[in-house]
C-alpha cells in the first residue's frame, strides 16, 4: 500500500510548475507513457477498450477484474450527439467474492431521451455491523460479530425526458435482492434482520426531475445537475417489501484556469420513511460511489447525508499527440468529503472523515478508467473502475 500511495505522488509532483520550465526526467517519462496505445477493438458502429486489473477494497479484499468499456452512438450521423457508453466488469476477489456489473448512459433522439443505470451481481462474504452510526463506530469486526454471506443483484434504471433546454423528467425502475446466509450469532438476533428477514425483494417505482446544464455528463468540466426522486416500493409492484425513499443530488464543475482541470463538488441525500425499509435497503455510505475508503453498508439507517469536493487534473504534454494537441491521457484527483447516517434529519450530526487520491487514464475521450486510494476513519480502500464518482 505504500508503494502506492508513493508512485500516485510522484505522478502528481510531475505537474508542479517549475517542472513546466525544463525539460525534466519525469516529462519525459510522462510522454513516453502518455504514447502507449491501448488496446481497441472497433466495429462499425461501436468501440470497445478491453482491461484487466487487480484492485483492493474493504469488501472483496483484493481483486482481480476484467471488462471493458462500450462507447457508440445511437445516430451515427449526429455529429453534436455526445458518445453512449457501457462501461462492465467481471470479477473474482481473494476472500470468494464474485461481482458482475454494468452501467449505461445512451443518449437517444438527438438527446431529448437518456437512458441512465446499472446491473450489479454479488456473492461475496460480506459484514453486517447493524442500523445506525453507533453499531457502526463500535462493534468490531470479526466472525462472531459481523460476518455473514450475501447474494446481491441490482437492476436500476432511469428515463429521463427532455422537456426544454436543461429540463428532464423521468421514471425510476429499482428491482433488488438480498440473501443472506451463514449468519453469525448476533447478526440471527438483530432486530432489524428479525423484521425484514434474510430474503428480502424489493421493487420499487419512481420519478424524478432534473436540472442537467453539464457539459458532459460522464465526465463534466462545467455545469450544474440538480436531481429530485421520489421512489415507492410496494408489494404491488410484485415485492415484500412497503417504504418509501426520496433522493436529492447537487453536482457541480468549475474550470480552473484551463479546460481539463476541474473543481467538482456534490452533497447528496438519501431519506427513507412511510413504511418499515428493510435493513437491506437502509440509506449506506462506502464503497466506490461514495466515501470511498469505508466497507460499503458499515455505516446505514433510514437517512443519509454526504458531501465530497474534488479536484481533478488532466496532464499536458510538451509534445503534440497524434491528435494533434498538448492533451495527456493521465490525470489525477484529490478529494476531501464527510457524510452521515441517523434515524431522523435532526440526528445527523455525527460525521465521519473521508479523503483520498488517484490517478486516471484517458480510454476514449473523455472517459476514463479511475484509480483511487480512499481514506477513511480506521480502514481504507483502493477501487479500479470506469467512469467518475460524480
Amino acid at each position: 500500500m505504500k508503494n502506492l500511495i508513493l508512485a500516485l505522488f510522484l505522478i502528481i509532483c510531475v505537474n508542479i510548475d517549475s517542472i513546466g520550465q525544463v525539460d525534466s526526467l519525469q516529462q519525459k517519462i510522462l510522454n513516453n507513457i502518455d504514447s502507449l496505445r491501448f488496446a481497441e477493438i472497433e466495429g462499425r458502429t461501436f468501440k470497445l477498450m478491453p482491461y484487466i486489473a487487480p484492485s483492493y477494497s474493504p469488501e472483496t479484499e483484493w481483486l482481480l477484474s476484467a471488462g471493458g468499456l462500450i462507447t457508440f452512438k445511437t445516430h451515427n450521423k449526429d455529429r453534436l450527439l455526445n458518445l453512449s457508453s457501457i462501461p462492465f466488469s467481471v470479477g473474482y476477489s481473494s476472500n470468494g467474492s464474485f461481482s458482475v456489473r454494468a452501467m449505461n448512459v445512451i443518449y437517444w433522439k438527438g438527446d431529448k431521451i437518456r437512458s441512465i443505470g446499472e446491473f450489479q451481481l454479488r456473492d461475496m462474504p460480506d459484514n453486517y455491523w447493524g442500523v445506525g452510526y453507533d453499531k457502526g463506530s463500535t462493534i468490531p469486526e470479526t466472525d462472531t460479530t459481523t460476518a455473514y454471506t450475501r447474494n446481491y443483484w441490482r437492476f436500476f434504471q432511469r428515463l429521463m425526458f427532455r422537456t426544454n433546454k436543461n429540463f428532464f423528467v423521468g421514471l425510476v425502475v429499482d428491482l433488488n435482492q438480498t440473501r443472506a446466509f451463514n449468519m453469525n450469532p448476533q447478526m440471527k438476533i438483530d432486530e432489524d434482520v428479525l423484521k425484514s428477514g434474510s430474503n428480502v425483494f424489493n421493487t420499487g417505482v419512481g420519478i424524478v426531475l432534473d436540472y442537467d446544464s453539464r457539459d458532459f455528463v460522464q465526465n463534466a468540466y462545467e455545469g450544474i445537475f440538480l436531481s429530485m426522486g421520489f421512489t415507492s416500493f410496494s408489494t404491488v409492484f410484485g415485492g415484500d417489501t412497503k417504504y418509501n425513499i426520496v433522493d436529492l443530488d447537487y453536482r457541480q464543475y468549475q474550470t480552473i484556469k484551463r479546460e481539463r482541470r476541474t473543481l467538482a463538488w456534490q452533497v447528496k441525500t438519501r431519506f427513507t420513511f412511510s413504511g418499515e425499509t428493510p435493513w437491506t435497503d437502509k440509506s449506506m455510505l462506502g464503497g466506490f460511489e461514495n466515501l470511498r475508503g469505508y466497507t460499503m453498508g458499515r455505516f446505514r439507517d433510514d437517512n443519509m447525508i454526504i458531501g465530497t469536493v474534488e479536484y481533478r487534473h488532466m496532464f499536458m504534454r510538451k509534445k503534440l499527440n497524434n491528435k494533434g494537441n498538448y492533451n495527456s491521457r493521465f490525470g489525477y484527483v484529490l478529494w476531501l468529503g464527510t457524510g452521515t447516517v441517523a434515524p431522523s434529519f435532526d440526528q445527523l450530526t455525527q460525521w465521519l472523515p473521508n479523503g483520498g487520491i488517484g490517478i486516471r487514464a484517458e480510454l476514449q475521450p473523455r472517459m476514463n478508467i479511475r484509480v483511487d486510494y480512499g481514506l477513511a476513519k480506521g480502514e481504507n480502500g483502493v477501487y479500479i473502475t470506469f467512469s467518475e464518482v460524480f
